[in-house]
């Protein structure tokens, strides 16, 4: 008895043991190998991706970057998680005064952001810089395994692995049942400028994935181009994504009332759909992935359903 008794907790050591990550640790970013001396008690998060997968981990930080007063307000699904966490500026432009305050032992940032800036961050406490905003699904999940490695919670990655591919493979598989679409996604400016996904956009592989093409083809730093109505009719896709800030379609009707609007395919066809734009081109943890497929096929944009006349400039 003793000894069935001493196997199952010898078992249970092992288990656990294989899921506590040792410190001192090495965790390669990419700024390099950073040395971690103990647990981390106080994370500074610099980007939404990266907080995302935090929040399914259950790690709450003591300070955040925000969005920019351009982009609206910051993601729905991260709000209530947030709500109480003080903000240390943008994402892209940190106050290192504010970090410092909050007496951080650990800064996580995203290396497109604050690279030129490392050096300082350093100085405050050690940064792990990631790949999170322009992070594709791979890469999304190669995060979480970081993250889950820095704040010892690695048992909880198989399970929200699981419910990601699920909800994906769901979405994957609905998509195929229609035929291929070709696509322009983007958002549209105050002033009515539409600004498109480029090919190097992280919307753009799961668009392929959801059997649609961006015919924008060209890349850019920003993973977005600018374009003209007559722009968009020169290309004619079967379907146009419009990526709301905070739901506001005041934009879009400025773009809308140019006379060529309804001569667009997608106008004719009812294919113009309305996204959220925090989830499609702000922020692409492993949470807004699962909500991205999961709005794709609610607003019927994953098996273009057509939308109404609603989107027509009458």
């Amino acid at each position: 008895m003793k000894k069935g008794i001493f196997i199952v907790l010898a078992s249970l050591f092992i288990t656990t043991a294989s899921y506590s990550a040792p410190f001192p640790l090495s965790i390669k970013a990419e700024n390099g190998s950073v040395k971690l001396n103990k647990k981390p008690e106080r994370i500074i998060v610099l980007e939404f991706g990266i907080l995302d997968e935090l929040k399914l981990l259950g790690v709450k930080p003591v300070g955040i970057g925000k969005s920019d007063n351009t982009e609206g307000q910051d993601p729905a699904h991260l709000q209530n998680f947030i709500k109480d966490i003080p903000g240390v500026g943008t994402r892209d432009e940190p106050s290192l005064e504010a970090i410092a305050k909050l007496k951080p032992d650990l800064i996580i940032g995203d290396a497109s952001f604050v690279t030129n800036i490392l050096p300082q961050l350093n100085k405050i406490a050690p940064t792990v810089l990631l790949n999170g905003i322009l992070g594709d699904p791979n890469e999304q999940i190669k995060n979480l395994k970081i993250l889950a490695k820095i704040t010892d919670t690695e048992k909880k990655v198989p399970s929200i692995i699981k419910h990601y591919e699920a909800i994906r493979n769901d979405a994957i598989a609905v998509a195929q049942k229609s035929p291929k679409k070709t696509i322009l996604m983007g958002f549209v400016t105050p002033s009515g400028i539409f600004r498109v996904l480029s090919a190097n956009a992280i919307a753009t592989p799961i668009l392929k994935e959801l059997n649609k093409e961006n015919l924008v083809k060209e890349t850019n730093v920003m993973h977005r181009i600018e374009m003209t109505v007559e722009g968009v009719l020169s290309k004619n896709p079967d379907q146009i994504a419009i990526l709301l800030t905070d739901g506001n379609k005041e934009p879009f009707e400025k773009l809308s009332k140019n006379p060529l609007w309804n001569d667009l395919r997608a106008v004719k066809d009812n294919q113009v759909y309305f996204l959220d734009r925090n989830i499609w081109a702000k922020t692409h943890g492993i949470e807004a992935m699962e909500i991205m497929y999961k709005e794709a096929k609610e607003t019927g944009f994953l098996e273009s359903k057509p939308q109404g006349h609603i989107i027509k400039n009458n």
